[in-house]
């Protein structure tokens, strides 16, 4: 006779309990979701991807998508920092068209509080243009970024990014040059101090 083991899977995952996931502070600490965990010990670190409307509660914000890690457990509750954004590739995919160039900037910068990210800034033209204008527009675009992160401080930096303040200030710096279509920020990314 064979005997068959028990599977230790369902066993451990009885054991987990549920944590509720609240974002940072510059987002109003809204419970953005749970997670099921065996020790609050476990849940730090964890990366959250949610969409920036389950935040903001704006339809608008659905192709933004956040990313919180969890630094903090209390009780049954984890807090988070956050960690990062991204476009959603469909948004910035239809912005692409023929006869019209597209330059890409990604950057590293520091905050005003010395805190790093990673920056990705696209600029689309309504019209192609030639490599010497793509050259200036892509300078005015890393003289813009490298400005607005010295002068602000992390929180103040990242609401700029995503609530779209600081693609409207680089627009104005580069419609000079080319006809300028769109300026989409489309990815951040916050880069630890370890």
């Amino acid at each position: 006779m064979v005997q068959v083991k028990k599977r230790k899977t369902a066993e451990a995952w009885k054991k987990k309990e549920w944590y509720s996931i609240y974002s940072p502070k510059e987002f109003e600490e809204k419970e953005i979701g749970t997670t099921p965990g065996s020790e609050p010990d476990k849940l730090l670190n964890r990366v959250i991807e949610v969409p920036l409307r389950e935040v903001t509660g704006n339809m608008t914000h659905q192709f933004i998508k956040m990313w919180f890690r969890i630094v903090d457990v209390k009780g049954k509750n984890a807090y988070t920092a956050f960690d990062g954004f991204e476009l959603v590739r469909e948004y910035l995919r239809r912005n692409v068209r023929r006869r019209r160039s597209m330059i890409r900037v990604v950057r590293q910068v520091e905050t005003k509080d010395n805190k790093k990210l990673i920056i990705t800034v696209y600029t689309f033209t309504a019209r192609k243009i030639d490599t010497s204008r793509k050259n200036m527009v892509r300078k005015l675009m890393m003289d813009a970024i490298d400005r607005m992160a010295k002068e602000n401080a992390f929180d103040a930096l990242v609401q700029k990014m995503i609530f779209g303040t600081m693609a409207s200030e680089i627009f104005k710096e580069v419609k000079g040059i080319a006809q300028i279509k769109r300026v989409e920020i489309s990815k951040c990314q916050f880069v630890s101090e370890k």
